[in-house]
């Protein structure tokens, strides 16, 4: 059962008279929901029983494969507690001086209520496809029995387009988190690209890697979250990380996929790159290494992360992502040459 860390209680909330078909995002725009006669048009937020856009539900923040991992229970999307509900219009209510403009209750919203405009908004003029009705058991029923239909539709665009100016800000906003935010951020995000992901409780000094991923395929792995600089102590971190996982939790060392995730790509003259170069030669592991900018971007293109499909394995040969991430989206990456070292080495 869920547990809220508030109630939210509720007067009225939206249905669908027509079930539409598909939904397309826009840049700096709402999006719209397209349906079999032919019309478009926004959608506002139908004010669901549990605000997926507020909330996970358990099972996203557990790895079934590895039920007595030690898990943070916190089911907050926001990972800075930005949004909450409104009890006035009965919408999300986004406090602009906390967002982190990262995303992830636009990817949330089943039905494409929210979206970013220099600041994420939220759409609440209905539809004429919507109906207003009264919060009864019947209605919600009925809403979640839509909602359940509408989640499984072809979702197509990019709701945030990368910029230099904008990944600035963004990460601006994350270099001023608190180390206890770091590992929150990486799990939603790991979330919102379609795996379930458990991290470590904060003060858990036994559990040493910082979370576990599981993707809708089964591809499992370790995470290291690194928002510093000392990625060399990283890399060596994950290859404890595959051995604690394989003695104490039976993960063959081989099906671990673990990944790196760090603000910036380690500089080329760092050990990282050799280091994992020699883990790969040695042990025929390859470490995946990732940035929080690459998985924003992949957010925001609704891809999911599935190592088996793009593989992020770099190392001292070859240091550039770009290449990869482009492969995923299928397009070009609109960021500067080794800006913040997000997609390749600042040097």
């Amino acid at each position: 059962m869920q547990i809220f860390k508030e109630n939210v209680s509720r007067k009225r909330l939206l249905t669908f008279n027509v079930m539409p078909d598909s939904i397309i995002y826009h840049e700096n725009a709402p999006a719209q929901m397209l349906f079999s006669n032919g019309d478009k048009c926004n959608t506002a937020c139908v004010g669901c029983k549990n605000p997926a856009c507020m909330y996970y539900n358990d099972n996203e923040i557990e790895c079934s494969n590895l039920p007595d991992f030690p898990n943070d229970k916190s089911i907050d999307v926001c990972p800075v507690d930005a949004i909450e509900w409104d009890f006035t219009t009965e919408n999300p209510k986004i406090d602009a001086s906390k967002c982190l403009n990262c995303g992830l209750c636009i990817k949330r919203c089943p039905v494409g209520a929210l979206y970013y405009d220099g600041t994420i908004k939220v759409v609440s003029e209905k539809s004429k496809y919507q109906d207003v009705v009264a919060a009864t058991q019947d209605n919600f029923v009925k809403q979640e029995q839509q909602l359940d239909i509408i989640s499984t539709l072809e979702r197509k665009g990019c709701f945030i387009r990368e910029t230099d100016t904008l990944l600035t800000s963004i990460y601006d906003k994350l270099t001023s988190l608190r180390s206890n935010y770091h590992n929150t951020v990486v799990r939603n995000l790991f979330i919102g690209l379609n795996c379930n992901c458990a991290m470590r409780r904060i003060g858990d000094v036994y559990t040493r890697m910082d979370a576990v991923y599981l993707s809708k395929r089964n591809s499992f792995g370790a995470i290291e979250v690194e928002f510093g600089k000392d990625t060399l102590d990283a890399s060596r971190g994950i290859l404890d990380d595959i051995a604690v996982l394989n003695t104490r939790y039976g993960v063959p060392k081989n099906d671990n996929m673990a990944v790196v995730v760090c603000l910036q790509l380690p500089n080329a003259r760092q050990g990282y790159w050799q280091v994992v170069k020699d883990i790969f030669a040695v042990e025929n592991i390859q470490i995946n290494t990732i940035t929080i900018g690459a998985l924003l971007i992949l957010l925001w293109n609704h891809k999911h992360f599935e190592p088996t499909d793009f593989s992020y394995y770099v190392d001292y040969d070859n240091m550039d992502i770009r290449k990869i991430l482009e492969r995923h989206i299928g397009r070009k990456i609109n960021l500067s040459d080794k800006f913040l070292g997000i997609l390749e080495p600042i040097k």
